[in-house]
């Protein structure tokens, strides 16, 4: 029974580190797939031949527990890491209600000016924030808050008229909020980049986002966030002074625009597969169940029984 039980708490850390690291490469791989395979069917041929030395019946159960424990645990670690989706990000502008079938719920995204900022989950009539510090687990899902920067556009005219900002190419058409999910490489570095619309006076805006240390380096720059505004008409030709480069909340003059930026942090959420925590909880209460019989077992039953 003593190596019946290595064999089980050896399953139980597997499938515990596929749990706490969902990411880690060694889950999906073939070595890790084959190991908790051979794991589980040594330490069940060892539970099977031990049972026929095992002098009561209370122990006999408690073996054929921790057996069934060893295999429901290993069956959850082994489907997780064969047949489990890869992660996926969802990023969505502030106050999206995004669907996950899967769950039978709804991402509801914070808006920009919220206190807390975290996105919830909605099930079922009930809301659960999603901690960026500990993630949201259900079922056989890990739900983990990713922090981004996004950047929030105004656009005027030079006699400081509102104007209305689109992104015809972006999740969301009249968001004034830019995801910056794309990069373009400049002098080096690999930049987050978006763009918007101006329809009232046709004109297109490229978006380019600078680190406070990028944006030191370039000729006008400040130690600060900043974004580089590149303004061409609606068939694409630049027009005169059409860059600017604006620090964070700086209004800046680019063409005939007055364009000013917004940095702010944002979260995105990743939706990780994970061992199903309802069948691992099974396994554990199995195994609790098979070593209070065997203690106890050992205590009420032949005198002459021990742990093999």
């Amino acid at each position: 029974m003593k190596i019946g039980l290595i064999f089980c708490i050896a399953i139980f850390a597997a499938v515990l580190a596929e749990l706490a690291f969902p990411t880690a490469p060694f889950v999906h791989a073939t070595w890790w797939i084959l190991a908790i395979a051979a794991i589980v069917l040594l330490g069940s041929i060892r539970v099977l031949r031990s049972l026929r030395k095992i002098p009561t019946r209370r122990r006999t159960t408690a073996a054929i527990l921790m057996l069934a424990a060893m295999l429901v645990a290993g069956a959850a670690g082994f489907s997780n890491s064969l047949f489990a989706p890869d992660p996926r990000t969802i990023v969505a502008v502030p106050g999206a209600q995004v669907a996950l079938p899967e769950l039978g719920a709804t991402l509801v995204f914070p808006d920009l000016d919220r206190v807390d900022g975290r996105v919830a989950l909605a099930r079922g009539g009930s809301t659960t924030p999603i901690s960026c510090r500990h993630g949201l687990y259900i079922a056989s899902t890990l739900l983990r808050c990713h922090e981004r920067t996004v950047v929030a556009v105004a656009a005027d005219t030079l006699a400081g008229a509102h104007l209305t900002v689109t992104q015809p190419t972006g999740s969301t058409f009249l968001s004034p909020v830019l995801l910056m999910q794309h990069t373009q490489e400049i002098a080096g570095f690999d930049l987050p980049f978006d763009s918007f619309a101006v329809p009232a006076v046709h004109r297109v805006v490229k978006v380019v986002l600078f680190t406070g240390a990028q944006a030191k380096l370039l000729r006008g720059g400040s130690a600060h966030r900043s974004v580089l505004f590149a303004v061409d008409d609606s068939l694409g030709r630049s027009l005169s002074d059409s860059l600017g480069l604006a620090a964070n909340g700086q209004r800046k003059r680019v063409a005939d625009l007055l364009l000013q930026p917004r940095i702010h942090r944002f979260p995105a959420i990743v939706v990780l597969a994970v061992p199903s925590l309802p069948t691992l909880g099974l396994a554990l209460l199995l195994a609790v169940a098979a070593l209070g019989l065997w203690f106890f077992g050992s205590r009420t039953g032949d005198p002459r029984a021990q742990v093999r």
